[in-house]
């Protein structure tokens, strides 16, 4: 009886069900705060799988040992798909109504490194409301497929990509733990549909039947396919290759001390004429910045090479339209991992540079 997909399929919409009870008692504060604490401990949260898991198999043994029951399977299918569209569909409208990925003032800004995952993601995807609607509509789209069955499998389609897509970023970018779980589970009921039509998808995916052989053409077919994937890995490999090599002096410097031929400068009284940080970029070149607070035009932006056994950092400021670039060579010495000294010269001007770093 364990083997057979009736009894499995009767397992399945039984946990299903399940799992929209749990979400559907969300609305309630207080379950909605149970909930949370729970997701959010896994020595919680793993004996309520385990307890529901259980549960289902001894509902769905009883439900199989009556031999009734079976023109139940359709309601519960139709529960499952109508909360799912119902729950989505609350999140597709919230990106139409602009309740979601509306970052506060003091979020847009504060400093990026400074931000959470959550308020990283909220600002990224409110950038652009356009994309917030196309999002939002497609979610919408999906959600009203499902309440069709001749639509039903479409709509899975539509929404299970976003679905999977929310899952990684709730999870990598450490979202609100509850809209994690709820995330999840609304994945979990999309493939549950997705499974009612297994029978269809094989016929469509798997129906095709290619027979193995060890001809020419099967093989020169096959050394075809290794270099379509090896290529690409090999030119992405290649550019990697071109790359300046990641060495100490990679990262953000902040200017303590700063002398112009002899003559200490103050780099918090002079923002207009004296460095305050410098950045040394991995693959993005480097930044010579004046005001410490904010980046300006006149900021010089430039590449940079390093010759390690020499000691000296070359660095080159393109100009635009034509103009002459400039460049500046520098002696450097690493007193310590956050501590650098540097001398050379820029535009005639003998320049000693005391730099802390920050990251």
């Amino acid at each position: 009886m364990f083997t057979t997909r009736s009894f499995w399929l009767k397992f399945f919409e039984v946990l299903c069900l399940i799992v929209v009870i749990f979400g559907l008692t969300q609305s309630l504060e207080d379950v909605s705060m149970w909930q949370f604490k729970v997701v959010n401990d896994w020595a919680k949260s793993l004996p309520l799988l385990a307890a529901m898991l259980v549960v289902s198999f001894l509902l769905a043994y009883g439900w199989q040992r009556s031999g009734k029951g079976d023109q139940l399977h359709k309601p519960l299918q139709i529960i499952v798909a109508f909360y799912v569209a119902y729950s989505i569909t609350g999140y597709g409208a919230a990106k139409i109504l602009k309740t979601q990925f509306q970052p506060p003032n003091y979020v847009l800004e504060t400093p990026i490194k400074d931000l959470s995952g959550f308020w990283l993601t909220w600002t990224y995807y409110g950038y652009s409301q356009t994309m917030a609607y196309i999002l939002g509509w497609t979610q919408i789209v999906g959600c009203i497929l499902l309440l069709f069955r001749y639509t039903r499998l479409i709509g899975v389609f539509v929404l299970l990509p976003v679905m999977v897509n929310i899952d990684l970023i709730d999870h990598f970018y450490e979202i609100s733990p509850l809209a994690y779980y709820n995330a999840l589970q609304y994945t979990f009921l999309l493939f549950f549909l997705l499974a009612l039509d297994y029978d269809k998808l094989k016929a469509v995916f798997l129906s095709y039947q290619e027979k193995i052989s060890f001809n020419r053409k099967s093989i020169l077919l096959n050394i075809l396919r290794v270099l379509v994937i090896g290529v690409a890995f090999w030119r992405i490999s290649s550019l990697k290759e071109s790359f300046q090599p990641k060495t100490k002096i990679n990262g953000v410097w902040q200017v303590e001390a700063m002398t112009r031929n002899d003559k200490l400068v103050s780099p918090i009284a002079s923002q207009d004429s004296a460095w305050s940080k410098i950045y040394f970029e991995w693959r993005y070149g480097c930044l010579f910045k004046y005001n410490p607070d904010k980046f300006q035009k006149q900021d010089l932006h430039g590449t940079y090479k390093i010759d390690e056994t020499a000691k000296i950092v070359s660095v080159g400021f393109p100009k635009e339209n034509g103009a002459p670039s400039d460049s500046l060579r520098l002696n450097y010495q690493l007193l310590n991992d956050s501590t650098l000294t540097m001398q050379g010269n820029y535009k005639q001007t003998a320049l000693t540079l005391k730099l802390k770093k920050l990251i």
